[in-house]
Order: C-alpha cells, then sequence, then structure tokens
C-alpha cells in the first residue's frame, strides 16, 4: 500500500465522533412483515424522489433528482430523519460534497471536490460548521489497533491502482469516502475499519448504480439499482450481495 501525504492533515482528535445510528435502522424484521414499500413520487418543487416507505414516511436509502440538475443520496433512519452520509452531486458545477449527517442534522466530517480538486473540508457539530476540527472516538468499533495510524483528511493510493479520498481512522477508510478504481468504478459514502458499511452509493463502469446498505464490503440491507438509462433494475432487501427479497 502507497499512501499519499501530499494533503495529509492531522487534526486533532477528541472523543465524540458521529457514525451512523445502526440501531435505529430499518431491517429485516420490517421487510418480513411487509411493512416496507419502494415509491418514486414527484415532490411539490418539482423534484423525483426514489426511496423506500413505511406508514407511508420515508425510510431507508434514497435518491432525489433535482429540477437544477443537482441529485441528492442519502439514508433515513426509522423515525425517517437523515441518519447516515449524504451526498450532493452537481453536473453543471462539477461538484460533489459529502457530509455527515445524525438525525436530521450535519453532525460529522464533511468534504466537498470541485472540478477534481478539494474545495474544503469540515466538521460539524449540531448543525453547524465546528472550528475545533475533525473528532474521533478512539473505541469506535475497535479502533485503536494502529496507535501509530492518522486520522483526518487524506488521499490514500493502493497497489490495485485504485485511491480513495476523505476521513480515514487510525489509517483505515472511515466517512464520508470516495474510493476509485482503474476501470472508472466508483464508491461513496460510509466505511468503519476500511470496507463498506452501512449507507454508500456504488457507481458501477458500465453506468449503473447501487444505492443502498452494506456490510464488510457487500450489499446488505435495503437498496436499489438503477441502470445507465435511469430505470430501476432491482429493489428490496440484500443478504451476501444478494437481492433476497424484491420489494
Amino acid at each position: 500500500m502507497k499512501k499519499t501525504t501530499l494533503i495529509l492533515l492531522f487534526l486533532s482528535i477528541t472523543v465524540g465522533f458521529s457514525q451512523q445510528n445502526f440501531g435505529n435502522q430499518v431491517g429485516k424484521k420490517e421487510v418480513k412483515k411487509d411493512l416496507i414499500t419502494f415509491k418514486k413520487f414527484t415532490n411539490t418543487d418539482g423534484a423525483i424522489s426514489y426511496g423506500f416507505r413505511m406508514d407511508g414516511l420515508i425510510v431507508g436509502p434514497n435518491m432525489v433528482l433535482h429540477t437544477d440538475g443537482k441529485t441528492t443520496f442519502t439514508n433515513y433512519n426509522k423515525d425517517h430523519q437523515k441518519d447516515g452520509t449524504l451526498i450532493e452531486m452537481n453536473k453543471e458545477e462539477g461538484s460533489i460534497e459529502l457530509y455527515t449527517y445524525r438525525n436530521d442534522k450535519k453532525e460529522g466530517p464533511a468534504f466537498k471536490m470541485a472540478g477534481g480538486k478539494i474545495a474544503w473540508q469540515k466538521q460539524f457539530n449540531n448543525d453547524k460548521e465546528d472550528i475545533k476540527g475533525y473528532k474521533a472516538d478512539v473505541v469506535d468499533f475497535g479502533y485503536g489497533q494502529n496507535s501509530n495510524g492518522y486520522n483526518g483528511f487524506n488521499m490514500e493510493k493502493y497497489d490495485n491502482d485504485s485511491y480513495a479520498i476523505g476521513y480515514f481512522l487510525f489509517s483505515k477508510r472511515s466517512f464520508p469516502i470516495i474510493h476509485v478504481w482503474k476501470d472508472g468504478a466508483q464508491y461513496m459514502g460510509q466505511c468503519i475499519q476500511g470496507l463498506r458499511k452501512e449507507f454508500g452509493v456504488y457507481f458501477y463502469a458500465d453506468g449503473s448504480k447501487y444505492i443502498g446498505s452494506w456490510h464488510k464490503n457487500n450489499k446488505e440491507g435495503l437498496g436499489f439499482k438503477i441502470d445507465k438509462n435511469g430505470t430501476i433494475t432491482e429493489k428490496g432487501y440484500y443478504e451476501d450481495n444478494v437481492l433476497k427479497t424484491a420489494l
């Protein structure tokens, strides 16, 4: 593994880093009870939304095509609140913004890419920018294995010619993160201990994409696939990378 240090930022670490609330997500139990549906509808502002519903309200992975050309990907918890990584792509501007949300508020690290360059990286606390910078909980999910590891915003290149840019915790991909492969495939979203976990979007080299939940690099949980023409090809609950329950 090769490490690029040009943009490595050793930022201060304090307890309180916010990740997606794993215990408050819609899962297999709700699917088995037939409480979850998949809907496409047009919002009052003209935006087109694709995603899951429970009790008529939004839950789980969601994609919105806005009238101004922007596309937003995010996840909603059982309380119908944004929870996890939010990705906003602006084709006209050539920019991508990634935020961390908890209970409908920006809570944690974020960054923006514009024109292939880093526009900014920020930390949020209770929906406001936190000038203290990056925060991390060193006991979260077994972290701390590499006491000499780096924490914060970085770009890292790998032996398979892929690279990742975003936030790292103890030298492992964390969140939010963008991971790009040689064939053009990309992942944007959340990683835990270097592996895709919980919400994220995988853009395949053929132009299709998967918007949904992950566990240890496999599709796991609610999600849906869209081909390069914008047609939904799969939607439902995944287990071990396979669609088990279509919705």
